[in-house]
């Protein structure tokens, strides 16, 4: 357990890399709606961004060229650059040639902002629909919009980032938060151990 401030907090819960593919290709990605949902989700789960800064973004904070987000004003108030990797990055291009114009970046067909307490409810539907769950406790759940973050940060990890180029991602503030990311799934951690004592 760790702790922040004299609290204590349980580790992330996350959803296997095969759970997370299930759930990305709930939507139907031939349709507006399924697409913007896709999309929206991937920016969650292959950029770690909180639901706030998927539905705050506008199309100047999204740079398709050099590949870059722009997340202004997120939790605390603090700005930060995300780079985009290639599969997110061909996803938002095919975004961007479909949506109406619109000052933000993922919107309705009518170019308004999308809520976050929309995303709130349709992501838990599209893992009912892909039959996709979580545990927690005694409990089986629903993903929600955060799962996705935590998914990217942990994957981030086993990715062979280092814990600053994460925090440096997540946006956070303390490294404590960050590090917690370690344990979520600790088989990377079991396997560099072996090796450490097969050596």
């Amino acid at each position: 357990m760790f702790s922040q401030n004299g609290r204590g907090f349980k580790l992330p819960k996350v959803l296997s890399r095969e759970d997370a593919a299930k759930l990305l290709n709930a939507p139907d990605a031939s349709t507006f709606c399924g697409l913007r949902d896709k999309i929206a989700m991937l920016l969650m789960y292959r950029a770690g961004l909180r639901v706030s800064e998927v539905c705050n973004l506008t199309v100047d904070d999204v740079d398709l060229k050099q590949g870059f987000i722009f997340v202004q004003s997120g939790k605390g108030d603090k700005d930060r650059v995300v780079p985009m990797d290639p599969e997110l990055l061909d996803w938002c291009n095919r975004w961007i040639a479909q949506r109406p114009e619109s000052d933000y970046f993922i919107c309705t067909q009518k170019g308004t902002r999308v809520l976050e307490r929309f995303f709130k409810k349709v992501i838990p539907r599209y893992a009912k629909q892909a039959g996709v769950y979580i545990r927690d406790g005694r409990e089986k759940k629903t993903p929600s919009c955060h799962t996705l973050r935590h998914c990217c940060l942990t994957e981030l990890i086993e990715d062979g980032f280092t814990i600053q180029e994460v925090q440096a991602i997540a946006g956070h503030s303390s490294i404590i938060t960050t590090a917690k990311y370690l344990w979520a799934r600790p088989e990377a951690l079991a396997r560099k151990m072996r090796e450490r004592g097969a050596s």
